[in-house]
């Protein structure tokens, strides 16, 4: 087998073969296709040729001919008449069609009819520097003080917001302040499912990290944790929590984190779990039995007899692959959790009962799942090139997954595995993978982050270079990050090509479709970054969106949601 975490590119021929040839002779198999929804979506696109975007740098939001960009919502806003605002650093996204006041199945024909939605939108880090103007002490400002880290408390986690369809353009826009929309953030309390307590609470003061996540069948949502150390570092994984203990001694902040601990101090094994939401009421819970790990999403599909199984990247340099399955349908509070041994294609279930080798690493089940990949890795499993997104194909039901990259590997560019599961079925024990599609000059993107599926296997990805690795050494000349789709049909079939450029130092996360698949909304996460801290003073280095919005400051770069319109996509992809 060819081994998948290489970046070594396909020629064109292998990746379509890659694609399978089943996935395009049955148009909607498995994916809806013989449902209302598919058929009423069948014929009713436009094919559309493009021309792709050269790399570029500039300090906007670029889109191929024809594309129309609408910003929804920005870092600030007011959403309800409490005076909750729209958090920082907007990410994943979920779309909730509402009909009546109550949520409905995306794939759903009532979600085409649909006049009104909530999104779902991750907050994940805070950047001082963009909100209250002091960077903190690690990027030259000084010590932050108790309101600018309440401030950042209160930026991050996630955005539950009502969007409604225009009755003159048929176009998403925020429906403004609304008692639906409110507020998830690093003050909200929040129970661990299953009544478990972690380092002697039954509760987390917050989330934070907030990266990708997913929806469940049931009409929540996953939002998950990445990063998490960055706020209130971690402990070992072999210390050995002992109530009435000082475990802040023990404590390992990493060299870069947001300096909120001279104020407020959690115990880290709070973090870095998936979160589910109720995106009607806010009810939220922390899910204990899928495991702690740096986790970029939680993508949910359903087994033949109907539990749910989550796919997640653990986005770490040599982290894992993992899946859940749960105990009984609907419900993710019990359940199994394997990772993925990809040389040898096999899942690999990591329980302390059953698993010798992971009884002599971990005192219990508790203290193996707060350290999953540690457990993963003890059990044999492979160390991927920061495995993030994942996304099942509509058609044929193979698991995507970006590899982002890994410079300790000489692996720059990263690339998009494939993993189909034996017999189609994600309950199966084996799997094979292969790389799917490569990064670099050749194939003119770099780093791949988080995907979506259109319905007929067009596969769209967003990018996420470093920002202080922007158009330096081996990403020199591949432009600010983007977003891409690669073909499924067509002369382009298995090309990525660039839909849109993102501004100065800046990536697009969250990639969604409305139902009908003629809205993508995108996030616009951190333009100016990399904004200094001079003689006391921000100098912002970018300005992105101020041209047409006011942000609250002039020439201040501000995180948005938008909406994309008239993407070339609705039936099939021609590049002219």
């Amino acid at each position: 087998m060819k081994d998948p975490r290489s970046t070594k590119n396909f020629n064109r021929r292998q990746f379509l073969q890659f694609l399978g040839a089943s996935a395009f002779g049955a148009a909607f198999a498995g994916s809806g296709g013989g449902s209302a929804l598919g058929m009423a979506l069948l014929g009713a696109g436009k094919k559309r040729s493009f021309e792709p975007l050269p790399a570029m740098a500039d300090d906007a939001v670029v889109t191929v001919a024809g594309v129309d960009v609408d910003i929804l919502i920005g870092y600030g806003d007011i959403i309800n008449d409490a005076g909750e605002k729209f958090g920082f650093n907007n990410d994943f996204i979920a779309f909730f069609p509402l009909v009546r006041g109550r949520v409905v199945p995306v794939n759903s024909v009532e979600a085409l009819e649909a006049r009104e939605a909530l999104l779902w939108v991750n907050h994940e880090t805070p950047l001082g520097i963009l909100m209250h103007g002091n960077p903190g002490p690690l990027r030259g400002g000084p010590p932050k003080t108790a309101d600018q880290v309440r401030e950042e408390q209160l930026a991050v986690g996630g955005s539950i917001i009502r969007i409604v369809r225009s009755t003159r353009d048929n176009r998403w826009r925020f429906g403004g302040r609304h008692v639906l929309n409110r507020r998830i953030s690093a003050l909200t309390e929040i129970p661990f499912a299953g009544d478990v307590a972690i380092a002697g609470s039954k509760t987390a003061t917050g989330t934070f990290g907030n990266c990708a996540g997913g929806v469940t069948p049931w009409g929540t949502v996953l939002t998950c944790e990445e990063n998490y150390r960055e706020f209130y570092g971690d402990l070992d994984a072999g210390y050995d929590f002992k109530p009435g203990s000082d475990w802040r001694k023990h404590v390992r902040l990493p060299e870069w984190e947001h300096s909120w601990t001279p104020h407020v101090f959690h115990h880290p094994w709070h973090y870095g779990w998936v979160v589910e939401v109720d995106p009607l009421t806010g009810r939220s819970r922390k899910l204990v039995a899928m495991g702690r790990a740096d986790r970029e999403c939680a993508t949910v599909t359903t087994a033949r007899d109907g539990r749910a199984v989550v796919y997640s990247g653990d986005d770490h340099r040599g982290g894992c692959i993992f899946k859940f399955i749960s105990r009984i349908p609907g419900d993710l509070s019990e359940g199994d959790l394997y990772a993925a041994d990809v040389d040898r294609g096999r899942w690999i279930l990591l329980s302390w009962e059953k698993n010798p080798a992971l009884r002599r690493n971990f005192r219990d089940q508790t203290h193996l799942l707060l350290n999953a990949r540690a457990a993963g890795l003890a059990a044999g499993a492979t160390a991927m090139d920061r495995p993030e997104d994942v996304e099942l194909h509509p058609l044929t039901g193979a698991v995507f997954i970006a590899l982002t990259n890994n410079p300790d590997r000489d692996n720059h560019h990263g690339s998009l595995l494939k993993i189909e599961e034996a017999g189609g079925d994600p309950l199966a024990m084996e799997f094979t993978a292969s790389t799917w599609i490569a990064g670099g000059k050749e194939t003119g993107f770099t780093c791949p982050d988080n995907l979506v599926f259109d319905r007929t296997g067009n596969l769209f990805f967003t990018t996420d270079v470093a920002k202080d690795k922007l158009h330096h050494g081996p990403y020199q000349g591949l432009g600010n990050n983007g977003l891409f789709v690669v073909p499924a049909t067509g002369r382009e079939a298995g090309r990525a090509l660039r839909l849109a450029s993102a501004p100065v130092e800046a990536e697009f996360t969250g990639p969604c479709f409305s139902p009908d698949e003629k809205t993508l909304f995108l996030s616009v996460q951190h333009p100016g970054e990399y904004s200094q801290f001079v003689d006391g003073k921000p100098r912002f280095s970018s300005s992105w969106p101020n041209n047409g919005r006011d942000t609250g400051a002039d020439g201040k770069p501000c995180p948005a949601l938008v909406a994309l319109q008239n993407l070339p996509l609705v039936g099939s992809l021609s590049h002219s």
